[in-house]
Parts: structure tokens; sequence; C-alpha cells
């Protein structure tokens, strides 16, 4: 991108974090970017391009947080990527963070026409990202798909609740079961899968 783009891709950001999507207009946007809503479209083509612009930048910086905490964790037990990563996002000063990329995940689903841009690629690169983290196995994107859901739901409850204790609770249970499944999967001593998971749910 442009140094200009780039600045604009910013400043839209902010306000799309105190003031929301869904009833954006480019003007009164434009004038708090410091820019004309003739520019915004010059450089995204339409209210659309940039609002897709915006959350594709949101959405590399988080991956790109992820990625390194996922690097970090490695060599520590099973699953400890995903609790580090739960408790990078449930920092308070994510939280706008937080409900902007569900709102836009909302009016996506809703409104494919005018938003679907948003959501193509979107799925697949978290499932890439969250896939290189786990060990091969024949079944490793369906558990991606379904490390994605859990954190997904968990952060909708958490944002709906605001109960930070239970749904971390809930993450840290997940990767107790993640572990013990894995393990199974991979062969490992320790007993049967069913046994593995059993004593994974319990904290052993």
């Amino acid at each position: 991108m442009s140094g200009r783009r780039d600045e604009l891709v910013e400043r839209a950001l902010g306000y799309f974090l105190e003031h929301g999507v869904a009833a954006l207009s480019l003007r009164p946007l434009a004038e708090a970017v410091g820019t004309s809503a003739r520019m915004l479209v010059y450089h995204f083509g339409s209210k659309e391009g940039l609002v897709t612009a915006v959350m594709d930048e949101l959405q590399a910086r988080i991956r790109r947080s992820f990625a390194e905490l996922a690097s970090a964790a490695a060599g520590r037990r099973r699953g400890g990527e995903m609790r580090a990563f739960w408790a990078w996002l449930v920092e308070p000063e994510r939280a706008a963070y937080l409900r902007l990329l569900f709102e836009v995940q909302a009016l996506a689903m809703r409104d494919p026409a005018r938003y679907g841009r948003y959501l193509e690629g979107t799925s697949s690169g978290w499932l890439d990202l969250i896939e290189a983290s786990l060990p091969p196995s024949r079944s490793r994107r369906a558990l991606a798909t379904l490390c994605a859901a859990v954190i997904d739901g968990l952060l909708l409850e958490y944002l709906a609740t605001g109960d930070a204790r239970r749904t971390g609770e809930a993450v840290a249970l997940f990767g107790r079961l993640l572990k013990g499944g894995l393990a199974g999967a991979s062969g490992s001593a320790g007993g049967s899968p069913r046994r593995q998971t059993m004593e994974a749910s319990d904290g052993r």
C-alpha cells in the first residue's frame, strides 16, 4: 500500500473503533480522518472496499500476534498457545477491536453483496495459521476448525458477559482436552485416548 493509503487505513480504523461501521457514511469519516469522500473512493474504490482494507489490516495484526505467541509457546505443553493467545485477546484495551471484528463479520453474513469481500480468505487464513501450530495428522484441518470455533464462541460469551474468569477457565479446559486428544492420536504412552482425554479434563 502507498504511504497515504496506509495512513488512511490507520485513521479509519480508529474511527471504526469509536463509531462502528453499521451506519458508516463516507463524508463524516472523511472529515474525521482529514481527507475527502472523493479521495477515499480514489484509494479504496468504495465504502465497502475501505471497510475490507481496514479489517484486513486488523486481521493481519491479530494473526501476527498469534504467530508470535505460538512461536514463543513452542516446546511448552500442547494447548499453551491457545491459552496465551486468549490471555492476549481479553486484555481490556482489545475489547473494542473484538467488538468491531464481530460487527463486521455479522454485517458480511447479513449482506454478502456489500461486505462479502471481508469474509474471503478470512476463515481460510485463520485455519492455515492454527493448522500450522498443530502436529501433523489426518484430522488437523478439522481440529484447526474446532479450535477457531471454540475461540470465537468463547469470545462472544466474554464480550456479552464480561466474565473473563469463567471463559478463561473454559479455554484452559479445552487446552487440556486438546492436549489429551493429540497425545492419544499420536499414540503416546500413558493409556488409551479415552483415558488420556478424561485425565486431561480433570487437569491431570
